[in-house]
C-alpha cells in the first residue's frame, strides 16, 4: 500500500495537481471585507453569490485600459527635428574647426533649413577655402559648394540611424519616466516608423502624466547677451530682423500669450553647453527655502561647465529647458560638477522636472496625435460581456463533450478549464495586461484546445475499432495525434508571433494570449489529459472508458 501511494505521488498527474495548487495560491486572493465596503459605498445589498464573487480577487492580473478604464495616447516623434538637432551639434564642432584653423574669413551667417546646414560667406573665394578645409577636417557631414554658400548634410546612413534611434530612444526614455513616476500597469510601445503608443490604465491624474511624458526636457546653458521686459524691445535692436545665430526666449514666469509681462532673454541660437552630461537630478531647497532642482554632471560635463563659468565671471548664464529660461543667475565663480535650477512653482513641478532630467532628454520632440479615454464603467461592461462569452463557450463545449464522448469528454472539458487557468497564471506571472482582444483570443483558444482532444479521441476510437486493447489504443492515440497537434499549433504560434512583432497594442494583446494559449494547450492540455488517463488506468480498478 505504501509503495502504491508513493507511485501515485510521483506520478505526472500529481505534478499537474501541484501546479494547480501553487497557481491558485499565486493567482487568487480572498478579501472577505470587500463586499461590506461595496455595500457601504454604493448603499446596496449584495446577494450571497455576489459577495462570493466580490470576495475573490486576482490582484496580480493586470487589465488593459479597455477593461480597467484609462487613457490611450498616440505620440508622434518629430524625426526631422532630431536631424536638425544633430546638425546643430555638428555646427558647434565646425566652429571648433574654424577656431583651430585661424580661418581669415568666418561664415557671416549660419542657418538650418529643411535638414540642411547653410554657411554663408561674403564672397566665393572665402566659401571655397572653407569648403576645402571642412572636407578634410570633418568626417560626419557631406559638403557642397555653391556660389558663396557651403551646405552640409548628414550622410544617408547617419540620417537613417537617427530615424531609428529617435523612436527607440523615445520608447526607452518614456518608459523610464513613467517607471519613476510610480504608475503601475503603463505600457509604452513603438507603433509604425515614428509613433509611440502609451497606455495608462487606471491613472488618477492623466494630465500630469501626459505633461511629463511629452516634455522634451532638453537642457541648455547659454550666456545672456541682453534682457528686456518684452520681446519687441529686443527685436527693435535688430530692426525686427533677428539674425539666424540669435534667438529670444521667454522667462519661466512669462505668459506666452501676454508678451507684456515677464522677462525675455537674447541668447545665441547655438547653446554654449548642453545638459547631455547630467547623471543625476534631485529636488532640493535653496535661498528662502524655495524649491529647486539640484543636478550633477559627469566628469566631461563638469570640465566643460567649469571652463564656461570660469571664463565668464560676472555674466548671466541662462538655464534653458525646452526653450524656456528657468533662471539666469550671475556667474560669481567657476562652477564644477553641480548646479541648481530655480524659478520652479511647486514641489510637484520640481519632482517632475528632476524625473525627466534624470531619464534624459528626448533627441526629438514628441507631439500628441491622438488621445482616447475609456471610462471604468465601460471597461467593467467589457469584462462582463467577455466573461459571458467565455461561459457560453464553455457550456456549449461541455454539452458537446459529454454528449459525444461521455466520460472522456468530461475529462477533456476539465483539462480545458485547466488550460484557461494556466493562461491567466502566465499572464499574471509575466505581468502581461489582459485586454478585450485577449479575452477574444481566450475564446478562440477554447476551441483550439478542444480540437486537440477531438483529434486524440478520434485516433483512440480508430485503434479500438482495429482491435487494440484500451491501454494500447490510448498510448497510440496520444502518440499519433501529437504530431498533428504540434504541426497545427506551431504554425498558429508563428502567426501569433508575427502579429505580436508587427501589430499595434490591441493586436499584441490578442497575440500574447494566443501564444500562451497554444503553449498551455500543448504543454499542459495534451500531457495533462494523458496523465489523467494513466492515473485512472494505473491506480483504479477502471481499465476501460466508454466513448
Amino acid at each position: 500500500m505504501t509503495g502504491k501511494l508513493a507511485k501515485i505521488f510521483i506520478s505526472k498527474f500529481m505534478f499537474f495537481i501541484a501546479i494547480l495548487v501553487v497557481g491558485l495560491y499565486f493567482l487568487f486572493s480572498i478579501d472577505l471585507k470587500r463586499p461590506a465596503r461595496i455595500e457601504e459605498e454604493k448603499g446596496i445589498k449584495l446577494s450571497f453569490f455576489q459577495k462570493v464573487w466580490e470576495s475573490v480577487r486576482m490582484p496580480r492580473l493586470k487589465l488593459g485600459i479597455d477593461l480597467q478604464g484609462g487613457t490611450y495616447l498616440v505620440l508622434g516623434v518629430d524625426i526631422d527635428k532630431a536631424i536638425e538637432n544633430k546638425l546643430l551639434a555638428e555646427s558647434k564642432y565646425l566652429d571648433q574647426i574654424f577656431k583651430k584653423s585661424s580661418l581669415a574669413v568666418l561664415p557671416s551667417k549660419k542657418d538650418i533649413k529643411n535638414k540642411v546646414l547653410n554657411l554663408h560667406f561674403s564672397d566665393e573665394e572665402s566659401a571655397k577655402v572653407c569648403y576645402n578645409l571642412l572636407r578634410k577636417e570633418s568626417q560626419n557631414l557631406k559638403f557642397v559648394l555653391k556660389d558663396n554658400i557651403v551646405t552640409a548634410v548628414l550622410p544617408p546612413s547617419e540620417e537613417q540611424r537617427i530615424r531609428v534611434n529617435s523612436v527607440d530612444q523615445a520608447v526607452s526614455i518614456l518608459g523610464n519616466r513613467l517607471s519613476g513616476f510610480g504608475v503601475e500597469g503603463i505600457s509604452v510601445q513603438q507603433h509604425g516608423d515614428k509613433q509611440v503608443v502609451v497606455q495608462m490604465p487606471g491613472v488618477a491624474d492623466p494630465e500630469r502624466v501626459k505633461d511629463v511624458i511629452t516634455k522634451t526636457a532638453r537642457l541648455d546653458f547659454s550666456l545672456v547677451e541682453k534682457t528686456a521686459s518684452s520681446k519687441e524691445s529686443l527685436l527693435a535692436d535688430f530692426d525686427y530682423d533677428l539674425p539666424s545665430d540669435k534667438k529670444i526666449l521667454p522667462g519661466r514666469k512669462t505668459k506666452l500669450a501676454d508678451e507684456e509681462s515677464g522677462e525675455w532673454y537674447l541668447v545665441s541660437a547655438y547653446p554654449d553647453m548642453s545638459g547631455d552630461h547630467i547623471v543625476d537630478a534631485r529636488v532640493g531647497f535653496g535661498e528662502f527655502n524655495k524649491v529647486q532642482v539640484n543636478f550633477q554632471l559627469d566628469s566631461s560635463g563638469a570640465r566643460d561647465f567649469k571652463e564656461l563659468t570660469g571664463n565668464n565671471i560676472g555674466k548671466r548664464l541662462a538655464i534653458i529647458i525646452d526653450d524656456v529660461v528657468y533662471s539666469a543667475p550671475n556667474i560669481q565663480s567657476a562652477i564644477g560638477s553641480t548646479g541648481s535650477i530655480s524659478g520652479i512653482a511647486s514641489p510637484e513641478e520640481a519632482k517632475d522636472l528632476a524625473l525627466v532630467l534624470r531619464s534624459g532628454a528626448l533627441s526629438a520632440p514628441i507631439t500628441l496625435e491622438q488621445e482616447t479615454r475609456v471610462g471604468a464603467s465601460l471597461g467593467q461592461d467589457a469584462i462582463n460581456k467577455g466573461l459571458l462569452s467565455c461561459i457560453i463557450a464553455l457550456i456549449l463545449l461541455f454539452i458537446f463533450s459529454i454528449f459525444y464522448y461521455k466520460i472522456p469528454g468530461l475529462l477533456a472539458f476539465l483539462v480545458l478549464v485547466y488550460n484557461l487557468f494556466i493562461i491567466l497564471l502566465f499572464l499574471s506571472y509575466f505581468e502581461s495586461a489582459l485586454n478585450l482582444a485577449g479575452i477574444a483570443s481566450m475564446v478562440l483558444t477554447i476551441g483550439m484546445a478542444i480540437d486537440g482532444s477531438i483529434l486524440i479521441y478520434e485516433k483512440i476510437k480508430e485503434e479500438l475499432a482495429a482491435g487494440s486493447t484500451f491501454r494500447k489504443s490510448v498510448n497510440d492515440g496520444f502518440k499519433d495525434a501529437l504530431v498533428v497537434i504540434l504541426d497545427s499549433n506551431i504554425t498558429t504560434f508563428l502567426t501569433g508571433f508575427i502579429l505580436f512583432k508587427f501589430g499595434g497594442p490591441v493586436i499584441r494583446g490578442f497575440a500574447v494570449v494566443l501564444m500562451i494559449g497554444i503553449i498551455a494547450a500543448v504543454a499542459f492540455g495534451v500531457f495533462f489529459l494523458k496523465a489523467i488517463f494513466d492515473f485512472i488506468l494505473d491506480n483504479t480498478k477502471i481499465k476501460e472508458l466508454k466513448f
